[in-house]
């Protein structure tokens, strides 16, 4: 029953963002989207599962607001929600770096490596005030999606890297591509599955250990 209201309710919002715009209540239907997992993370006692979905609905509800201050906010609840999530593979999965050196993961990890410099070279320099605070947040998202790497989870490797490339889209948005071209509506498009599709990969791998 949960995962469908999350999904119900991630679905609604997804229909929502291919719309111009901004409203409170669309900002509640995105924030509400992962309650639910919150609510089932508790139930499972998985406290620091629980704190890291609930700091990425914050951040989602700040990111969906108009306005530098609020993309700030939304930036840091995202870095404190990947340091959660980094606890939670150190704590309750554990970690190995004899993973990290598997040929799948060296050519994963090496892809990522250029999307991460690729993107950050294209967005950093148009980030203007928020220059700092953008270039700070990648190396964390690069330092949760290596970290992913290892546990040796798949679940939890592909929500990484699936988280990695829906904020690699939502940066070029924001600062790189022009708003109501083709390509920019496509990466809004893609950015709401891509990270829901991400949590949950997460939360599954996460409360499956």
């Amino acid at each position: 029953m949960l995962w469908a209201t999350s999904s119900l309710s991630a679905l609604i919002y997804w229909g929502l963002s291919l719309r111009d715009g901004h409203s409170w209540g669309r900002s509640a239907v995105k924030g509400l989207a992962l309650v639910p997992l919150v609510a089932l993370a508790l139930w499972q006692d998985a406290p620091l599962v629980a704190l890291a979905l609930a700091l990425c609905s914050l951040g989602d509800v700040a990111l969906s607001r108009p306005g530098d201050g609020a993309f700030l906010g939304g930036l840091v609840a995202f870095a404190l929600g990947h340091l959660g999530w980094i606890m939670v593979f150190a704590l309750r999965l554990g970690l190995d770096a004899r993973y990290l050196a598997e040929p799948l993961a060296i050519g994963l990890l090496a892809g990522l490596a250029v999307l991460i410099v690729g993107v950050s070279r294209m967005i950093i320099p148009r980030a203007g005030a928020l220059r700092l605070p953008v270039a700070l947040y990648i190396g964390v998202i690069a330092a949760m999606s290596a970290t992913a790497f290892a546990t040796g989870a798949g679940l939890i490797t592909a929500g990484a890297m699936l988280f990695a490339l829906s904020d690699a889209l939502l940066g070029l948005q924001a600062f790189f591509l022009t708003t109501g071209t083709r390509l920019e509506r496509l990466a809004n498009a893609l950015i709401w599955p891509l990270y829901w599709s991400a949590i949950a990969l997460l939360t599954l791998g996460a409360l499956a250990a």
